[in-house]
């Protein structure tokens, strides 16, 4: 624990806020990708195309609880942030690395979706 000076706790909560930013325009990309799946779904009869579909809408409903859980540590965090005059680098850089492995692997999920779902029109 450290306690924060102002540039610091500026820093701090800079970095905060942007990972909100983040996960919310995460949240809201996943479920605009899953609702293309179910219009495309909706247009499709092909059962391969089934079997895949199925494999997305379970990685994107996986990817809405592992994001609930990010903005939830993320609100505990900011409530320790504002509360409290010291910090733990290592909770701040353990959500740094939380937040950009998502980011990478949902990354590359949309872009996996994004080319299956061409290959399938």
């Amino acid at each position: 624990m450290i306690k924060m000076n102002k540039p610091l706790n500026g820093q701090i909560k800079h970095e905060l806020m942007s990972w909100l930013r983040l996960t919310e325009f995460l949240r809201q990309e996943n479920a605009l990708l899953k609702y293309r799946l179910s219009e495309l779904v909706d247009n499709s009869e092909d059962d391969n195309f089934l079997q895949v579909a199925e494999h997305f809408q379970n990685e994107f409903l996986l990817k809405d609880e592992t994001l609930k859980s990010l903005i939830k540590d993320l609100s505990d965090y900011s409530d320790i942030v504002e509360k409290q005059k010291r910090v733990s680098l290592a909770t701040h850089a353990r959500l740094r690395k939380k937040i950009h492995g998502f980011e990478e692997n949902y990354s590359r999920l949309s872009t996996e979706f994004n080319k299956k779902m061409l290959q399938h029109n």
